[in-house]
């Protein structure tokens, strides 16, 4: 598909040469219409790219060559209709080259600013000094209210929680899942903590 519209491009961009170099044979060589030209070049060049701007390009040089040709007057020397059609194709690239070049800038830099904004539309930064609980863990937000730190997160960045339980809460948390390393007693005995369980061995050696 896209090949194809660089055909259709580059075609529509021989056809208005055509018609410049008609109007340029119709004027005749006393009026200059060199700079005209350069639409169908920019023209296609802007849409397509260099290489169809190229085309275009040598398209309209030959045009010229031949209405330069036709147009009545002559040279001391067939060359220099050679020479002032050269001269003409080199302009014509150079304008294609240059109009290849921005348009190639421009997107780049369309893409860029698109991948910028959606990187700022996906990631919320969080600055400064979070004021945090020492003990629940909690956070302070901007109103003085004090509010767990998954919802603090959550609402000022795009991350999401999943809670689970580490090893080390899992052990002190459910013990009997742990045979060999703790094992439960009764609550409150003497020489216990406040969880109710001790290591095993600790009631043998009472």
């Amino acid at each position: 598909m896209k090949q194809h519209k660089k055909l259709a491009t580059s075609i529509v961009g021989v056809v208005l040469a055509t018609l410049v170099g008609l109007l340029d044979h119709i004027t005749g060589y006393e009026l200059g219409f060199f700079v005209f030209y350069f639409i169908p070049i920019g023209y296609v060049a802007w849409i397509s790219g260099g290489f169809s701007g190229a085309i275009v390009s040598v398209a309209c040089a030959i045009i010229w060559f031949f209405v330069d040709a036709t147009s009545g007057h002559s040279y001391s020397s067939s060359w220099y209709g050679i020479w002032n059609a050269g001269i003409r194709l080199i302009s014509f690239l150079a304008v294609t080259l240059a109009a290849s070049r921005v348009r190639e800038l421009l997107d780049s830099e369309r893409a860029l600013t698109a991948r910028l904004q959606e990187a700022l539309n996906q990631a919320k930064e969080l600055r400064g000094l979070l004021p945090i609980c020492a003990s629940c863990k909690k956070i302070r937000n901007d109103t003085g209210y004090w509010e767990q730190i998954e919802e603090y997160v959550s609402r000022h960045s795009r991350a999401e929680f999943t809670h689970g339980i580490c090893p080390e809460c899992t052990q002190r948390l459910y013990p009997r899942l742990f045979d060999g390393k703790e094992t439960p007693i009764p609550p409150h005995p003497a020489g216990t903590d406040t969880t109710g369980y001790v290591k095993k061995g600790a009631l043998a050696e009472e």
